[in-house]
């Protein structure tokens, strides 16, 4: 009985500090990924705010987007105090957008474009 409970604590000190070693790294990789991803999207947003009539009305006009994350930072940067109603994805020739469908306080139906070409399919 007295080395069951010896291998027993062995397994579970070995699995504790195998979960709080493998945790470490993951975090402190995405913490940097999110910091980066937000770093860009603050200055893509700046430069959307000077044109944000004419950013994502249309397919023509759509804003290039690193991931559907950043959609969704960008249009709440633009609509603040717009609901999302849905998301969908819309195909011309070989390119791919996402369309964001929200409704301003108003009520109006408000749409931005994003051209998710290039992160589309690479997964």
């Amino acid at each position: 009985m007295k080395q069951f409970s010896k291998i027993s604590l062995i397994v579970l000190f070995s699995l504790f500090l195998f979960n709080c070693s493998g945790a470490k790294p993951k975090n402190t990789l995405a913490s940097t990924s999110i910091a980066n991803k937000n770093s860009s999207t603050s200055e893509k947003e700046a430069s959307f705010n000077k044109d944000s009539n004419e950013a994502g009305s249309s397919v023509k006009n759509a804003i290039k987007v690193k991931s559907i994350a950043e959609e969704y930072q960008i249009a709440k940067k633009l609509c603040p105090n717009c609901k999302i109603n849905g998301q969908a994805l819309i195909s011309e020739g070989k390119k791919h957008y996402d369309v964001l469908n929200l409704t301003n306080e108003k009520g109006e139906a408000v749409k931005y474009y994003f051209d998710i070409n290039s992160f589309f399919g690479k997964w």
